[in-house]
């Protein structure tokens, strides 16, 4: 036998009314963001300070960093996924079971905490590349290092000016809106694999009162099959509640292994 189970889901949000006021804060978060509800958007606004862009283009400033909005009020993600789904597959050959459950979320973002440090400190290897010169990135712009940020200057020319990386926030929060620290929450998930096997009657004997055995082993959280959001579980997070979208001090995703005996009388 092979029995397959498909869900999908998908809601859709809009705050109409907020007693009026157009905005309610649910939190305030470090890095400057906060979780919103905010109206005429989706319920669960994240917001903060944003690039600011021209024709479609990160604006640059004539330093060579990347020009932030006017005000830290920007709407810069929202929690909510577009939709999230699952296939479970079992399988039955005799005696023996089998089956797998693959985990998918499309959309919906998250501010990560820990990549708006991690990338102005050093810490990520993002920050110790080769430049456009062939250079360590983190060496002199006199001997060849620097970056050059992708994006146009505030009269749309691309942007040419070289940034000295070996001054400290570069990439990370020193030098960047909070919107460059958001990231895409997509998944796909190998959630669970089991494997079980039932005893045939003839193994137990005449004793009676045993009807049967069942013995299975089971897996969790095997597999990130595709994720977007860097050096963390997309999933991980503060809380289930309403202050979702916001990462900080992301715990590695644990992987569980068990057993099961199933003994029916």
């Amino acid at each position: 036998d092979w029995k397959i189970d498909i869900n999908w889901a998908k809601n859709n949000s809009k705050v109409l009314d907020l007693g009026g006021i157009d905005n309610l804060e649910l939190a305030s978060l470090q890095g400057g963001v906060t979780i919103n509800a905010t109206k005429g958007e989706p319920y669960g606004t994240i917001r903060g300070s944003n690039f600011t862009y021209l024709n479609g283009q990160k604006v640059v400033s004539s330093s060579g960093r990347y020009v932030s909005s006017p005000t830290s009020n920007e709407v810069i993600g929202n929690l909510n996924p577009d939709w999230t789904g699952g296939i479970n597959n079992s399988f039955r050959y005799k005696n023996l079971n089998f089956g797998f459950l693959v985990d998918v979320k499309q959309g919906g973002e998250v501010f990560s905490l820990d990549l708006y440090y991690g990338l102005a400190t050093g810490l990520y290897p993002e920050t110790a590349v080769l430049n456009d010169n062939g250079k360590e990135v983190r060496d002199p712009i006199a001997d060849g290092g620097g970056l050059v940020l992708e994006g146009v200057q505030a009269d749309g020319t691309p942007n040419t000016v070289r940034y000295d990386a070996t001054d400290f926030g570069i990439y990370g929060y020193r030098r960047n809106p909070a919107a460059g620290f958001v990231y895409d929450a997509s998944f796909v998930k190998l959630r669970e694999v089991n494997i079980s096997y039932d005893m045939p009657k003839a193994w137990l004997g005449a004793q009676g009162f045993i009807k049967g055995v069942n013995l299975g082993i089971y897996a969790r959280n095997l597999w990130t099959i595709h994720k977007n959001v860097p050096y963390a579980d997309p999933e991980e997070g503060f809380s289930s509640g309403n202050v979702q979208g916001y990462q900080g001090g992301a715990y590695p995703n644990v992987r569980v292994i068990g057993f099961n005996l199933g003994v029916k009388f």
